[in-house]
Protein backbone atom coordinates (compact mmCIF):
# COMPACT_ATOMS: atom_id res chain seq x y z
CA UNK A 1 0.00 0.00 0.00
CA UNK A 2 3.06 2.39 0.90
CA UNK A 3 4.54 1.81 -2.13
CA UNK A 4 1.65 2.49 -4.17
CA UNK A 5 1.09 5.90 -2.64
CA UNK A 6 4.52 6.93 -3.41
CA UNK A 7 4.20 5.85 -6.72
CA UNK A 8 1.57 8.10 -6.80
CA UNK A 9 2.79 10.53 -5.35
CA UNK A 10 6.23 10.86 -7.15
CA UNK A 11 3.96 10.62 -10.71
CA UNK A 12 2.28 14.19 -9.72
CA UNK A 13 5.35 15.50 -9.00
CA UNK A 14 6.70 14.45 -12.14
CA UNK A 15 3.45 15.36 -13.96
CA UNK A 16 4.13 19.73 -12.12
CA UNK A 17 7.31 19.46 -12.97
CA UNK A 18 6.75 19.30 -17.03
CA UNK A 19 4.64 22.73 -16.07
CA UNK A 20 6.26 25.91 -17.20
CA UNK A 21 5.72 28.49 -15.33
CA UNK A 22 6.57 31.93 -16.61
CA UNK A 23 6.93 35.73 -15.04
CA UNK A 24 3.83 37.74 -15.29
CA UNK A 25 3.48 38.74 -19.02
CA UNK A 26 6.41 36.68 -20.14
CA UNK A 27 4.31 33.67 -21.48
CA UNK A 28 4.44 32.58 -25.44
CA UNK A 29 1.37 34.33 -25.73
CA UNK A 30 1.97 37.20 -23.09
CA UNK A 31 5.10 38.12 -25.67
CA UNK A 32 2.85 37.98 -28.96
CA UNK A 33 0.57 40.41 -27.53
CA UNK A 34 2.91 42.45 -26.37
CA UNK A 35 4.58 42.64 -29.83
CA UNK A 36 1.41 43.58 -31.32
CA UNK A 37 0.74 46.41 -28.82
CA UNK A 38 4.18 47.82 -29.21
CA UNK A 39 3.82 48.38 -32.99
CA UNK A 40 0.77 50.25 -32.27
CA UNK A 41 2.60 52.14 -29.41
CA UNK A 42 5.02 52.72 -32.13
CA UNK A 43 2.51 53.98 -34.55
CA UNK A 44 1.31 56.49 -31.52
CA UNK A 45 4.53 58.27 -31.43
CA UNK A 46 5.39 58.74 -35.19
CA UNK A 47 1.70 60.46 -35.57
CA UNK A 48 2.55 62.62 -32.23
CA UNK A 49 5.96 63.30 -33.83
CA UNK A 50 4.32 64.26 -36.85
CA UNK A 51 1.51 66.21 -36.31
CA UNK A 52 2.09 67.31 -32.97
CA UNK A 53 -0.94 65.64 -31.19
CA UNK A 54 -1.75 62.50 -29.35
CA UNK A 55 -4.27 60.52 -32.37
CA UNK A 56 -7.65 61.31 -31.10
CA UNK A 57 -8.38 57.14 -31.68
CA UNK A 58 -6.38 54.56 -32.84
CA UNK A 59 -8.74 54.54 -36.11
CA UNK A 60 -6.62 57.12 -36.92
CA UNK A 61 -3.72 55.45 -37.28
CA UNK A 62 -4.59 53.49 -40.45
CA UNK A 63 -3.64 53.17 -42.67
CA UNK A 64 -0.40 56.02 -42.90
CA UNK A 65 0.90 54.81 -39.67
CA UNK A 66 0.09 51.08 -39.23
CA UNK A 67 -1.59 48.58 -41.86
CA UNK A 68 -4.32 47.71 -39.28
CA UNK A 69 -5.27 47.93 -35.57
CA UNK A 70 -4.65 43.95 -34.31
CA UNK A 71 -7.95 42.58 -33.17
CA UNK A 72 -5.79 40.43 -30.52
CA UNK A 73 -5.40 41.26 -27.97
CA UNK A 74 -8.41 44.43 -27.68
CA UNK A 75 -6.57 47.25 -26.89
CA UNK A 76 -7.78 50.40 -24.93
CA UNK A 77 -6.42 53.63 -25.98
CA UNK A 78 -6.36 56.67 -23.37
CA UNK A 79 -5.57 59.69 -26.35
CA UNK A 80 -5.11 61.79 -23.15
CA UNK A 81 -1.54 60.89 -22.61
CA UNK A 82 -1.12 58.43 -25.99
CA UNK A 83 -1.03 55.41 -23.55
CA UNK A 84 -2.45 51.50 -24.35
CA UNK A 85 -3.96 49.01 -21.86
CA UNK A 86 -4.57 45.10 -23.04
CA UNK A 87 -5.70 42.21 -20.93
CA UNK A 88 -5.63 38.45 -22.15
CA UNK A 89 -5.68 35.08 -19.98
CA UNK A 90 -2.38 33.32 -20.26
CA UNK A 91 -2.43 29.71 -20.99
CA UNK A 92 -2.65 26.92 -18.24
CA UNK A 93 -1.27 26.46 -15.35
CA UNK A 94 -1.31 30.35 -15.56
CA UNK A 95 -4.74 31.01 -15.41
CA UNK A 96 -5.28 34.25 -13.47
CA UNK A 97 -5.93 37.48 -16.02
CA UNK A 98 -2.94 39.53 -16.89
CA UNK A 99 -3.25 43.17 -17.32
CA UNK A 100 -0.92 45.62 -18.74
CA UNK A 101 -1.11 49.05 -19.37
CA UNK A 102 1.90 51.49 -21.40
CA UNK A 103 3.97 53.55 -19.35
CA UNK A 104 2.75 56.59 -21.55
CA UNK A 105 3.23 56.33 -25.44
CA UNK A 106 6.17 54.11 -24.62
CA UNK A 107 6.70 50.38 -25.55
CA UNK A 108 7.95 50.11 -21.75
CA UNK A 109 4.79 48.06 -19.85
CA UNK A 110 3.43 47.36 -16.60
CA UNK A 111 1.74 44.37 -15.86
CA UNK A 112 0.43 42.41 -13.13
CA UNK A 113 -2.07 39.59 -12.53
CA UNK A 114 -5.68 40.10 -11.11
CA UNK A 115 -7.47 38.21 -9.18
CA UNK A 116 -11.37 38.10 -9.90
Amino acid sequence: MMRGSLCVAAAALLALGGCQVWPVNQDPSGMNYRRSADRVVEAIQAYKQDKGVWPSSLAALTPAYIPAIPDDPHLDYHPYDGSVLYHYIPQWPQLRPVWCQSVGATTEWRCKEKVI
